[in-house]
């Protein structure tokens, strides 16, 4: 194996490292795009469950004082 031969396979590896480095580039801009749109998705679920939250501790709250309101008129 001689110099010349040494540095051509030396740059067919160094090309193929380059590809896929790009290959893995573009992968991973594209996961980040998902997972952008996740994360997005998930503080619109975080948003409604503390919506639903409020409702239902203000629903234990309001609930038994109507109760017990209605009963003493009763």
């Amino acid at each position: 194996m001689g110099v010349n031969d040494y540095r051509e396979e030396m740059r067919n590896l160094l090309i193929k490292v380059d590809t896929r480095q790009e290959e893995m580039y573009h992968r991973v801009g594209r996961i980040e795009k998902h997972l952008e749109r996740i994360n997005g998705k998930v503080a619109e679920h975080e948003a409604s469950l503390i919506k639903i939250k409020t409702v239902g501790m203000i629903a234990v709250f309001i609930i038994p004082l109507t109760i017990n309101v209605v009963m003493r008129l009763i």
